[in-house]
Protein backbone atom coordinates (compact mmCIF):
# COMPACT_ATOMS: atom_id res chain seq x y z
CA UNK A 1 0.00 0.00 0.00
CA UNK A 2 2.92 2.33 0.77
CA UNK A 3 4.05 2.46 -2.85
CA UNK A 4 0.56 3.55 -3.92
CA UNK A 5 0.32 6.34 -1.35
CA UNK A 6 1.57 9.10 -3.72
CA UNK A 7 -0.92 7.97 -6.37
CA UNK A 8 -3.71 8.07 -3.80
CA UNK A 9 -2.86 11.69 -3.00
CA UNK A 10 -2.77 12.54 -6.71
CA UNK A 11 -6.17 10.94 -7.29
CA UNK A 12 -7.56 12.82 -4.30
CA UNK A 13 -6.11 16.02 -5.80
CA UNK A 14 -7.86 15.41 -9.13
CA UNK A 15 -11.16 14.83 -7.33
CA UNK A 16 -10.66 17.98 -5.25
CA UNK A 17 -9.88 19.82 -8.47
CA UNK A 18 -13.28 18.84 -9.82
CA UNK A 19 -14.92 20.87 -7.03
CA UNK A 20 -15.47 23.82 -9.37
CA UNK A 21 -17.36 21.64 -11.85
CA UNK A 22 -20.12 21.11 -9.31
CA UNK A 23 -20.01 24.76 -8.21
CA UNK A 24 -20.65 25.77 -11.83
CA UNK A 25 -23.28 23.09 -12.45
CA UNK A 26 -25.21 24.26 -9.39
CA UNK A 27 -24.77 27.98 -10.05
CA UNK A 28 -28.39 28.33 -11.20
CA UNK A 29 -29.84 26.03 -8.54
CA UNK A 30 -31.42 28.90 -6.62
CA UNK A 31 -29.11 28.30 -3.65
CA UNK A 32 -26.31 30.63 -2.61
CA UNK A 33 -22.67 29.51 -2.45
CA UNK A 34 -22.68 28.83 1.28
CA UNK A 35 -26.09 27.12 1.10
CA UNK A 36 -24.83 24.72 -1.59
CA UNK A 37 -21.70 23.91 0.37
CA UNK A 38 -23.69 23.39 3.58
CA UNK A 39 -26.20 21.05 1.92
CA UNK A 40 -23.31 19.10 0.44
CA UNK A 41 -21.71 18.65 3.87
CA UNK A 42 -24.95 17.43 5.43
CA UNK A 43 -25.46 14.94 2.61
CA UNK A 44 -21.85 13.75 2.92
CA UNK A 45 -22.32 12.88 6.60
CA UNK A 46 -25.49 10.88 5.93
CA UNK A 47 -23.82 9.05 3.05
CA UNK A 48 -20.69 8.27 5.06
CA UNK A 49 -22.74 7.03 8.02
CA UNK A 50 -24.77 4.77 5.74
CA UNK A 51 -21.71 3.35 3.99
CA UNK A 52 -19.79 2.69 7.23
CA UNK A 53 -22.80 1.18 9.01
CA UNK A 54 -22.88 -1.46 6.28
CA UNK A 55 -19.15 -1.96 5.60
CA UNK A 56 -17.20 -1.10 8.77
CA UNK A 57 -19.00 -0.41 12.05
CA UNK A 58 -15.67 -0.41 13.90
CA UNK A 59 -15.01 2.98 12.32
CA UNK A 60 -17.49 4.50 14.77
CA UNK A 61 -15.21 3.71 17.73
CA UNK A 62 -13.45 6.83 19.02
CA UNK A 63 -12.36 8.29 22.37
CA UNK A 64 -12.78 11.75 23.90
CA UNK A 65 -9.44 13.02 22.57
CA UNK A 66 -10.37 11.94 19.06
CA UNK A 67 -13.75 13.65 19.34
CA UNK A 68 -12.16 16.94 20.40
CA UNK A 69 -9.70 16.89 17.51
CA UNK A 70 -12.46 15.85 15.13
CA UNK A 71 -14.59 18.79 16.26
CA UNK A 72 -11.79 21.27 15.58
CA UNK A 73 -10.96 19.69 12.21
CA UNK A 74 -14.59 19.44 11.14
CA UNK A 75 -15.60 22.99 12.07
CA UNK A 76 -12.47 24.86 11.00
CA UNK A 77 -10.50 22.57 8.70
CA UNK A 78 -13.45 21.28 6.71
CA UNK A 79 -16.53 23.49 6.94
CA UNK A 80 -14.92 26.93 7.06
CA UNK A 81 -12.38 25.81 4.48
CA UNK A 82 -15.08 24.66 2.07
CA UNK A 83 -17.19 27.79 2.58
CA UNK A 84 -14.22 30.06 1.86
CA UNK A 85 -13.07 27.94 -1.09
CA UNK A 86 -16.55 27.98 -2.61
CA UNK A 87 -16.76 31.76 -2.20
CA UNK A 88 -13.33 32.12 -3.82
CA UNK A 89 -14.40 30.00 -6.81
CA UNK A 90 -17.53 32.12 -7.23
CA UNK A 91 -15.51 35.36 -7.26
CA UNK A 92 -12.23 34.52 -9.03
CA UNK A 93 -12.93 31.26 -10.91
CA UNK A 94 -12.04 27.67 -10.18
CA UNK A 95 -8.53 27.84 -11.66
CA UNK A 96 -7.38 30.80 -9.59
CA UNK A 97 -9.11 29.61 -6.43
CA UNK A 98 -7.67 26.12 -6.87
CA UNK A 99 -4.15 27.48 -7.00
CA UNK A 100 -4.59 30.02 -4.19
CA UNK A 101 -5.46 27.35 -1.64
CA UNK A 102 -2.12 25.74 -2.41
CA UNK A 103 -0.39 28.26 -0.29
CA UNK A 104 -1.29 25.42 2.09
CA UNK A 105 1.97 23.44 1.61
CA UNK A 106 3.94 26.55 2.58
CA UNK A 107 2.05 26.81 5.86
CA UNK A 108 2.36 23.07 6.53
CA UNK A 109 6.10 23.11 5.83
CA UNK A 110 6.72 26.09 8.11
CA UNK A 111 4.75 24.45 10.92
CA UNK A 112 6.45 21.07 10.46
CA UNK A 113 9.95 22.53 10.52
CA UNK A 114 9.34 24.84 13.49
CA UNK A 115 7.27 22.61 15.75
CA UNK A 116 7.65 19.02 14.56
CA UNK A 117 11.38 19.24 13.81
CA UNK A 118 10.96 17.74 10.36
CA UNK A 119 14.00 18.16 8.16
CA UNK A 120 13.88 21.07 5.75
CA UNK A 121 15.63 19.61 2.68
CA UNK A 122 16.95 21.43 -0.36
CA UNK A 123 14.49 19.72 -2.68
CA UNK A 124 11.53 20.60 -0.46
CA UNK A 125 12.77 24.19 -0.27
CA UNK A 126 13.00 24.54 -4.05
CA UNK A 127 9.59 22.87 -4.45
CA UNK A 128 8.19 25.35 -1.94
CA UNK A 129 9.55 28.35 -3.88
CA UNK A 130 8.14 26.98 -7.14
CA UNK A 131 4.79 26.45 -5.43
CA UNK A 132 4.67 30.01 -4.08
CA UNK A 133 5.64 31.43 -7.46
CA UNK A 134 2.95 29.42 -9.21
CA UNK A 135 0.30 30.60 -6.75
CA UNK A 136 1.32 34.23 -7.23
CA UNK A 137 1.25 33.98 -11.03
CA UNK A 138 -2.09 32.20 -11.37
CA UNK A 139 -3.80 34.48 -8.84
CA UNK A 140 -2.71 37.51 -10.87
CA UNK A 141 -0.94 39.14 -7.92
CA UNK A 142 2.55 38.81 -9.38
CA UNK A 143 1.49 40.40 -12.68
CA UNK A 144 -0.33 43.31 -11.04
CA UNK A 145 -3.71 41.66 -11.50
CA UNK A 146 -5.86 40.01 -8.92
CA UNK A 147 -8.60 42.63 -9.18
CA UNK A 148 -11.01 40.81 -6.86
CA UNK A 149 -9.21 41.22 -3.56
CA UNK A 150 -12.07 39.73 -1.53
CA UNK A 151 -12.01 36.61 -3.68
CA UNK A 152 -8.24 36.32 -3.26
CA UNK A 153 -8.57 36.84 0.50
CA UNK A 154 -11.14 34.03 0.66
CA UNK A 155 -8.68 31.78 -1.18
CA UNK A 156 -5.80 32.63 1.16
CA UNK A 157 -7.93 32.07 4.28
CA UNK A 158 -9.12 28.77 2.78
CA UNK A 159 -5.44 27.79 2.45
CA UNK A 160 -4.91 28.54 6.15
CA UNK A 161 -7.80 26.31 7.24
CA UNK A 162 -6.74 23.65 4.72
CA UNK A 163 -3.28 23.58 6.29
CA UNK A 164 -4.86 23.25 9.73
CA UNK A 165 -6.91 20.30 8.45
CA UNK A 166 -3.84 18.45 7.21
CA UNK A 167 -1.72 19.15 10.28
CA UNK A 168 -4.43 18.30 12.80
CA UNK A 169 -5.49 15.14 10.95
CA UNK A 170 -1.90 13.89 10.65
CA UNK A 171 -1.00 14.49 14.28
CA UNK A 172 -4.18 14.97 16.31
CA UNK A 173 -5.87 11.87 14.83
CA UNK A 174 -2.73 9.80 14.41
CA UNK A 175 -3.37 6.12 15.03
CA UNK A 176 -7.05 6.15 14.15
CA UNK A 177 -8.41 4.24 11.14
CA UNK A 178 -8.70 6.27 7.90
CA UNK A 179 -12.47 5.78 7.92
CA UNK A 180 -12.68 7.08 11.50
CA UNK A 181 -10.56 10.11 10.56
CA UNK A 182 -12.91 10.66 7.64
CA UNK A 183 -16.24 10.28 9.43
CA UNK A 184 -15.99 12.20 12.70
CA UNK A 185 -14.56 15.46 11.30
CA UNK A 186 -17.23 15.23 8.59
CA UNK A 187 -19.85 14.74 11.30
CA UNK A 188 -18.88 18.01 13.01
CA UNK A 189 -18.63 19.76 9.64
CA UNK A 190 -22.12 18.51 8.82
CA UNK A 191 -23.43 19.71 12.19
CA UNK A 192 -21.92 23.14 11.51
CA UNK A 193 -23.51 23.18 8.08
CA UNK A 194 -26.91 22.16 9.42
CA UNK A 195 -26.69 24.87 12.09
CA UNK A 196 -26.00 27.47 9.41
CA UNK A 197 -28.94 26.27 7.31
CA UNK A 198 -31.33 26.32 10.27
CA UNK A 199 -30.22 29.71 11.63
CA UNK A 200 -29.53 31.75 8.51
CA UNK A 201 -31.68 30.07 5.86
CA UNK A 202 -35.27 28.95 5.43
CA UNK A 203 -34.85 25.20 5.84
CA UNK A 204 -38.44 24.53 4.68
CA UNK A 205 -37.84 26.38 1.40
CA UNK A 206 -34.59 24.44 0.88
CA UNK A 207 -36.30 21.10 1.52
CA UNK A 208 -39.18 21.96 -0.83
CA UNK A 209 -36.74 23.01 -3.54
CA UNK A 210 -34.81 19.74 -3.27
CA UNK A 211 -37.96 17.62 -3.31
CA UNK A 212 -39.29 19.43 -6.38
CA UNK A 213 -36.01 19.00 -8.30
CA UNK A 214 -34.42 15.57 -7.71
CA UNK A 215 -31.68 16.58 -10.18
CA UNK A 216 -30.32 18.94 -7.54
CA UNK A 217 -30.12 16.15 -4.98
CA UNK A 218 -28.25 13.99 -7.50
CA UNK A 219 -25.68 16.71 -8.26
CA UNK A 220 -25.22 17.53 -4.58
CA UNK A 221 -24.82 13.84 -3.70
CA UNK A 222 -22.23 13.35 -6.46
CA UNK A 223 -20.42 16.48 -5.24
CA UNK A 224 -20.33 15.07 -1.71
CA UNK A 225 -19.17 11.66 -2.94
CA UNK A 226 -16.41 12.94 -5.25
CA UNK A 227 -15.11 15.93 -3.31
CA UNK A 228 -15.67 14.84 0.29
CA UNK A 229 -16.00 11.09 0.84
CA UNK A 230 -13.57 9.68 -1.73
CA UNK A 231 -11.03 12.48 -1.38
CA UNK A 232 -10.73 12.44 2.40
CA UNK A 233 -10.56 8.66 2.49
CA UNK A 234 -7.76 8.57 -0.08
CA UNK A 235 -5.81 11.41 1.55
CA UNK A 236 -6.20 10.10 5.12
CA UNK A 237 -5.11 6.63 4.04
CA UNK A 238 -2.05 8.07 2.29
CA UNK A 239 -1.10 10.03 5.43
CA UNK A 240 -0.42 6.71 7.13
CA UNK A 241 2.55 6.23 4.78
CA UNK A 242 3.71 9.75 3.84
CA UNK A 243 4.98 12.65 5.93
CA UNK A 244 2.61 15.60 6.02
CA UNK A 245 4.88 17.94 4.03
CA UNK A 246 5.32 15.48 1.15
CA UNK A 247 1.59 14.69 1.10
CA UNK A 248 0.72 18.40 1.11
CA UNK A 249 3.10 19.15 -1.75
CA UNK A 250 1.86 16.18 -3.78
CA UNK A 251 -1.69 17.42 -3.43
CA UNK A 252 -0.70 20.60 -5.28
CA UNK A 253 -1.76 18.73 -8.41
CA UNK A 254 -5.27 19.91 -7.54
CA UNK A 255 -4.85 23.44 -8.97
CA UNK A 256 -3.48 21.97 -12.20
CA UNK A 257 -6.58 19.79 -12.43
CA UNK A 258 -8.80 22.76 -11.49
CA UNK A 259 -7.28 24.97 -14.17
CA UNK A 260 -7.63 22.27 -16.83
CA UNK A 261 -11.25 21.58 -15.84
CA UNK A 262 -11.97 25.31 -15.92
CA UNK A 263 -10.36 25.86 -19.31
CA UNK A 264 -11.73 22.83 -21.15
CA UNK A 265 -15.17 22.53 -19.55
CA UNK A 266 -16.11 26.15 -18.82
CA UNK A 267 -13.90 28.16 -21.20
CA UNK A 268 -12.16 30.02 -18.37
CA UNK A 269 -9.26 32.05 -19.72
CA UNK A 270 -5.66 31.61 -18.63
CA UNK A 271 -3.02 33.98 -19.96
CA UNK A 272 0.72 33.44 -20.24
CA UNK A 273 1.30 34.13 -16.54
CA UNK A 274 -1.47 31.76 -15.58
CA UNK A 275 -0.04 28.88 -17.60
CA UNK A 276 3.44 29.64 -16.28
CA UNK A 277 2.00 29.41 -12.76
CA UNK A 278 0.47 26.02 -13.57
CA UNK A 279 3.85 24.86 -14.88
CA UNK A 280 5.64 25.96 -11.70
CA UNK A 281 3.13 24.16 -9.46
CA UNK A 282 3.45 21.01 -11.57
CA UNK A 283 7.25 21.31 -11.46
CA UNK A 284 7.18 21.47 -7.67
CA UNK A 285 5.05 18.33 -7.64
CA UNK A 286 7.50 16.45 -9.86
CA UNK A 287 10.52 17.72 -7.94
CA UNK A 288 9.54 16.23 -4.59
CA UNK A 289 9.22 12.82 -6.22
CA UNK A 290 12.84 12.97 -7.43
CA UNK A 291 14.94 10.84 -5.09
CA UNK A 292 18.73 10.80 -4.86
CA UNK A 293 20.82 7.63 -4.88
CA UNK A 294 20.20 7.08 -1.20
CA UNK A 295 16.50 6.65 -1.89
CA UNK A 296 15.28 9.58 0.16
CA UNK A 297 14.54 13.15 -0.74
CA UNK A 298 17.36 15.41 0.33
Amino acid sequence: MRKFAPLMVLLAAVLWGSNGIFVNLLADSGFGSIERTSIRMVLAVFMEALILSVTDKESFRIDKKGLLWSAAIGIFGMYLFLVLYTLAIARVGMGTAGVLIYLMPTLVMIYSCLFLKERFTLIKGVALLLNLGGCALVSGIASGGGDDLLGILCGVLAAFFYAFNNIATAHGLKGYAPTTKMFYPALFAGMSALTYLCVFCDIKVIAARLVSEPRLILFLALWALCCSIFTYYLFNTALSYLDIVTASLLSTFEPVAAVLFGVFLFNEKQGLFGWLGVFLVLASLILIEVKPKGGKNE
